[in-house]
């Protein structure tokens, strides 16, 4: 048993992958494991991930045999995890050297949420930029209170397993803003957040990206009344939702 699972949700990133895993081995906390769910990609990214995968080993590998969204993955990822803290991290993006070890130290403070700063980059400027996020700048400008899930950046969090266990898992029937849904349902219950001042991963910036598709942007407003429709009912109401046994 792992005391850390990176859960890395996978759909057509081939061309990313092998970062993102190399990230994850080249990182200082080696106590940990990376569960990578292939949402049944298109685009062969096996061949690239097999070169990692050794019985037993740090890296596991599951493909699903239908694309059933982001939601799904990440809760057949969480559900596979053997350990009891979680991390996420999509294909897509790195994990900073420390960003495991930095968060996972400040959850032995008897916290049930931590997150920290991400550093943006892209196909230009590679990794040599270190501006902070907005995000990140607007979280500390806040009053850090339940209605700042906006502004907590999906590839910057490290939570405790059992949260799954007393309010659910993602809502499959988001295929998109689901991360945002999960940050509120968790603050709005109460458990113990706390954040790390240093940067815990890299966000690549590109075209490919599901929140930078047409079909989502010609629908992105109809979607956010739909989650925070969520996020106001399940402050009283989680019933519909499969909680992790």
């Amino acid at each position: 048993m792992f005391k850390v699972s990176v859960i890395t949700t996978l759909y057509n990133y081939e061309r990313y992958i092998d970062g993102c895993i190399g990230s994850f081995l080249n990182q200082d906390f080696k106590d940990s494991e990376i569960i990578i769910v292939d949402d049944n990609s298109t685009d062969n990214p096996y061949p690239t991930i097999k070169r990692y995968i050794r019985p037993g080993d740090r890296v596991k590998y599951i493909k699903l045999d239908k694309n059933m969204g982001y939601s799904h993955a990440k809760n057949i990822g969480i559900k596979a995890s053997s350990s009891d803290i979680l991390v996420m991290l999509d294909a897509d993006d790195m994990t900073t050297l420390n960003g495991i070890s930095l968060r996972y130290k400040e959850m032995q403070e008897g916290f049930d949420f931590v997150h920290g700063p991400v550093l943006d980059f892209n196909k230009k400027n590679g990794l040599h930029n270190t501006k902070k996020s907005k995000l990140w700048k607007q979280w500390k400008r806040s009053k850090q209170n339940a209605s700042c899930y906006r502004l907590i950046h999906a590839q910057s969090v490290m939570l405790k397993k059992d949260i799954h266990k007393k309010i659910g898992l993602y809502d499959e029937t988001l295929r998109c803003k689901s991360d945002r849904e999960m940050w509120a349902r968790i603050l709005n219950h109460n458990f113990k957040m706390s954040y790390v001042n240093d940067p815990v991963s890299y966000y690549r910036r590109h075209n490919k990206q599901m929140h930078r598709s047409p079909e989502k942007l010609k629908i992105n407003d109809k979607l956010q009344k739909n989650v925070l429709s969520l996020i106001e009912k399940r402050k009283t109401d989680l019933s519909g939702l499969e909680m992790l046994k």
